[in-house]
């Protein structure tokens, strides 16, 4: 068993490759320790693993497209019940009951949806008063667009509901499971939207 000064050593080591690997004397708790975990858990696991880089990369694309399709069946059961009627127009309206107003572009685009999908989804909740669309005062060609009140009561009702989809989608993960999910997600998705951004 070792002793805390050996551990504390270990640490010191651990925490000098961090500095060198990313070039950086600065850097955040949060990061090294996520870091620290991936090493770890990467050293731990890499003798088990039976896959090859490229099968590795494959399989994991392939688990994160099931989770989309896992989200998408257990919303739909629940928005059946609902004004909404897919899980993409839950999200429009759910971004939209956190700010004054988007502008229609802007909210198509930070959900990565085709201009006619995105159109489609804002005319559905139009047509069903759930939002409103107004003049953009700063651009004469542009449409923003708002939640209404009775969006924002439709919103209420349903999210008793939605939160029980996502407690389901993160079944039986502990909290530390969840964080650290989440930061490498976050890590992945900030990549995509930056090459996207840049394309």
């Amino acid at each position: 068993m070792k002793t805390t000064i050996e551990i504390f050593k270990e640490i010191i080591q651990w925490l000098e490759e961090y500095q060198n690997e990313n070039n950086a004397d600065e850097g955040s708790l949060e990061s090294f320790i996520i870091w620290l975990n991936s090493r770890l858990f990467s050293e731990s696991h890499a003798e088990k693993s039976q896959h090859s880089p490229e099968m590795l990369d494959m399989e994991l694309s392939f688990m994160l497209v099931m989770q989309s399709r896992y989200y998408k069946t257990y919303a739909k059961r629940v928005l059946g019940e609902s004004e909404l009627t897919s899980p993409d127009g839950f999200s429009f309206l759910y971004h939209l009951s956190l700010v004054e107003s988007y502008r229609k572009m802007e909210l198509i685009k930070k959900h990565h949806l085709e201009p006619p999908s995105g159109i489609e989804i804002l005319k559905r909740l139009i047509k069903k008063g759930l939002i409103v669309e107004f003049d953009d005062a700063d651009d004469k060609r542009a449409k923003r667009i708002n939640i209404t009140e009775k969006g924002k009561n439709e919103l209420q009702h349903i999210m008793p509901k939605m939160s029980e989809v996502f407690r389901l989608m993160t079944a039986e993960m502990s909290l530390n499971e969840k964080l650290h999910l989440l930061a490498f997600l976050k890590q992945m998705n900030d990549f995509h939207t930056n090459s996207s951004n840049n394309s």
